[in-house]
């Protein structure tokens, strides 16, 4: 089916045109009808016949227009009488016959605008009597004088309190409520803003948050990535709303480390765009022994063999045992709870107690000869001189009296041959510590020349030293869910989520079937040790001259 397009001609006549198919209308100059104004879009609407004596308007990209009077219409069937509206311009839907073909016609823009008489045509001020220009210079002059002139007097020279009530003053000048962060001095503009008609300098923002750290501990990260020069105004925006003070938006840091290319002090690291789709593995510090066989730290990727030595002795498969274990009152069935009791806040846990959390199943005690010793927990000097004393009183006990050995003669044939000295017998100090009751539970050393020790515990309180995490949001979450702890028998495994597990909850800021999750949720700004970052003018550390 055909369309017929009838347009107006620059001395008024008419004339038509034929169209195959749908027909395409908008601004840029490849459309069937080019209309011009900014109020088409480029490829504004396509028009389709659907019948001999109608057609259908389609909008295209999110344009609408106004069908019949009504605004706002995406989408519609036409009949002949129908009228669409783009901005100022007019398409007039009619047919040719009762069979058709259907007729566009295109009203120019100027007939457009006087079709409606000379009734509801606009009218201008001069033709009423009234003069724009002085009635605009005098109300300029008002706004002038009393929303800044004034209240810049007032400033100068304050006014008696009556007059303050009722005269405008500069907090006309305020482009939007105080955070809740600074409503203790909001009221005092002079706080901030220590001179007229100039921006908050950061000597300001110092004087109270004078402990600020900057973004990174190398100065050379914040000069590349300009850091070094940066405002404190350029992130924490004022005036925002009752929580608009911090910027937390991904953006900010997306900026620069979606392309760490660009920077050679960021050589190496991973683009990070976000937390859902692209940001690396965890990267975490554990335990480790270095080369010369000491206790050191290692930070690594986490994955399911990540280990943390910590120096004990502990399978939580064990003590997780859905049947129980057996206590001082019975079995007993623990879980997460029995142990890990969370710090205040939801930061970490509390430290390990053995008192408070071991002790009622793990009595520390020691038979010798019948004399039960309870050994205390943590000093092995104490323990060793302990086990020294309760040895040599079994010793005593068992042979008061030193016994006396004859000269052993020369045996006849069929007596039993001498056999040799008896063994050496099993020290029993190193024993206790070795096998009967701290080896199973701590990792035991002996250096070369010395006595057995107990290697230290080094239990950690976060294995993520440059993020920051809290279980205080997930209390309604089981802890199994995210740590697979009752199936765990290494005692040294990491039984921290890996992020795909992490990522089944947590989206980025434009999730809507997860929770929102910014890089601020985890990651602070200010975390290194060089002074302000708004301050910094000290040399490279590989430089000559002193560091500012």
């Amino acid at each position: 089916m055909s369309i017929i397009l009838r347009r107006a001609s620059e001395q008024g006549s008419t004339y038509d045109s034929r169209v195959e198919g749908a027909v395409s209308v908008g601004r840029a100059t490849d459309n069937t009808i080019e209309l011009p104004g900014l109020l088409v879009a480029l490829h504004h609407l396509r028009v389709l016949p659907v019948s001999a004596v109608a057609v259908r308007a389609e909008c295209l990209r999110g344009a609408d227009i106004t069908v019949n009077g009504r605004p706002g219409q995406r989408v519609a069937e036409l009949h002949a009488g129908d009228e669409i509206g783009l901005g100022p311009h007019r398409i007039r839907v009619g047919v040719m016959s009762a069979e058709g073909p259907v007729v566009l016609e295109v009203i120019p823009q100027a007939v457009a605008t006087d079709a409606a008489g000379d009734a509801n045509a606009p009218t201008s001020l001069a033709q009423a009597g009234w003069r724009q220009r002085r009635w605009a210079y005098g109300a300029g002059g008002a706004v002038l004088f009393m929303t800044l002139l004034l209240p810049l007097i007032l400033r100068l020279i304050p006014a008696a309190a009556d007059a303050e009530r009722w005269l405008p003053s500069d907090h006309l000048w305020s482009s939007g409520p105080i955070s809740n962060a600074h409503l203790a001095f909001g009221s005092d503009c002079s706080s901030c803003h220590v001179s007229v008609f100039e921006r908050v300098p950061d000597t300001a923002c110092l004087e109270c948050h004078a402990g600020i750290r900057a973004h990174a501990d190398d100065p050379a990260v914040l000069m590349e990535t300009a850091l070094d020069t940066r405002r404190c105004a350029s992130c924490h925006f004022e005036h925002s709303g009752p929580h608009g003070i911090r910027n937390d938006h991904d953006g900010l840091c997306a900026d620069c480390h979606q392309r760490p290319e660009d920077f050679s002090s960021l050589a190496g690291s991973v683009a990070i765009d976000g937390f859902d789709h692209a940001h690396p593995a965890f990267r975490v510090e554990v335990g480790t022994i270095t080369e010369d066989g000491r206790p050191g730290l290692a930070r690594t990727l986490l994955d399911a063999q990540t280990r943390d030595l910590t120096g004990l002795i502990f399978p939580h498969a064990l003590h997780l045992d859905a049947d129980g274990i057996r206590g001082p009152d019975g079995t007993a069935v623990l879980d997460c709870d029995s142990c890990h009791q969370p710090a205040r806040g939801g930061f970490g846990f509390q430290p390990m107690n053995f008192e408070v959390r071991c002790q009622s199943c793990h009595q520390l005690d020691v038979d010798f000869g019948g004399d039960i010793l309870r050994l205390p927990h943590g000093d092995s000097a104490w323990v060793r001189a302990a086990l020294g004393v309760a040895v040599e009183r079994a010793r005593l006990k068992l042979d008061p009296e030193p016994m006396q050995f004859e000269a052993r003669q020369r045996g006849r044939p069929g007596e039993a041959a001498d056999r040799g000295p008896e063994p050496e017998p099993i020290n029993q100090i190193d024993d206790v510590f070795e096998r009967r009751v701290c080896g199973k539970c701590h990792a035991v050393d002996r250096p070369p020349g010395e006595p057995l020790r107990i290697v230290a515990p080094r239990l950690r309180q976060t294995w993520m030293v440059h993020a920051r995490f809290t279980h205080a949001p997930h209390d309604a979450v089981a802890c199994d869910t995210c740590h697979a702890a009752a199936q765990a028998e290494d005692s040294d495994a990491l039984l921290l989520p890996q992020i795909q597990t992490c990522r089944t909850c947590h989206g980025t800021v434009d999730s809507f079937d997860r929770f929102e999750t910014r890089c601020a949720d985890c990651h602070q700004y200010h975390q290194g040790s060089v002074p302000h970052h708004g301050k910094f003018t000290g040399a490279l550390a590989d430089e000559p001259g002193d560091q500012g």
